[in-house]
Parts: C-alpha cells; sequence; structure tokens
C-alpha cells in the first residue's frame, strides 16, 4: 500500500492532532536525527496541552537535534493507517547545539539526500519533500 496506508495532505491542517513533525533544514539540507532504538528521522514528538503546533515543533527540534529553528511554516498533516493525526510543519535550522543525551536522540546530522536507513520506511518523508519542492527528496 503507498505511503504505508497513510493519507497525506499538504496545506491543510487537521481539525484535531496527536504529534507534530518538522522536516528541518540546515543550510538548504534536511537536518535530521538518529532514534536511539530507530534510525534517522525528522524531528518531532506528541503535543503538550496546551502547547501550539509552532511551539511543539521548536521545542522538540531543540530537545532532539539541539536546533533553534526560524521561519517555522505548518505546511500539511498526515493521518496513519492506524488513525494517528501529525501534522508537518517546515522550519530552517538557525543554530545548533550539541545534543545532551537527555533525549532520544543519539546523533544529529545534515544530508544532501535523505539517507536508506529511515526510522520508518512508508516512504512519507519523500512524498513531503518532493510535493512540497524541498531538497533532499531521493531520485
Amino acid at each position: 500500500m503507498p505511503l504505508g496506508g497513510a493519507v497525506v495532505r499538504v496545506g491543510s491542517l487537521p481539525p484535531a492532532h496527536e504529534s507534530v513533525v518538522c522536516l528541518t533544514f540546515l543550510d538548504g539540507r534536511p537536518l535530521l536525527v538518529r532514534h536511539r532504538d530507530r534510525a534517522w528521522e525528522f524531528p518531532g514528538g506528541h503535543t503538550e496541552p496546551g502547547e501550539s503546533v509552532e511551539d511543539t515543533a521548536r521545542r522538540e527540534a531543540l530537545e532532539e537535534a539541539g536546533a533553534t529553528l526560524d521561519d517555522i511554516r505548518i505546511v500539511g498533516h498526515y493521518v496513519l493507517s492506524s488513525g494517528h493525526v501529525t501534522v508537518v510543519t517546515q522550519a530552517r535550522v538557525s543554530a545548533l547545539a550539541p545534543i545532551t543525551g537527555d533525549f532520544e536522540t543519539v546523533d544529529v546530522r545534515a544530508f544532501d539526500t535523505l539517507p536508506a536507513d529511515l526510522s520508518w520506511l512508508d516512504g512519507i518523508y519523500a512524498h513531503l519533500l518532493r510535493a512540497l519542492g524541498l531538497p533532499g527528496a531521493p531520485r
């Protein structure tokens, strides 16, 4: 099933969501984090009570990647086959600090193209990069 059965909607915000992912870019290259128990992924996670989409993106990028974000844009959302709803944001990384090791990530790296060893092999990241005209989607 394409995209692992997920429904991706570029340019729209859902009425409710559980999490936020941020397509982070450093010097025009996708910046991903290596999760301790998975592989490479964009920073993101569950929204805390009362937190805006932008606040969640900012917090998760700082916790997971040591990244300070500029120009956060809400660019769409996706719904997994399980029903889990994730809002997709995109932002430029304006500063990068060393990760603390207090969270679930063990490495941070900018790539020219998305790495093959992603945490999820559903193709959602590549689809989003292509649909949004962002750099880094594999050919």
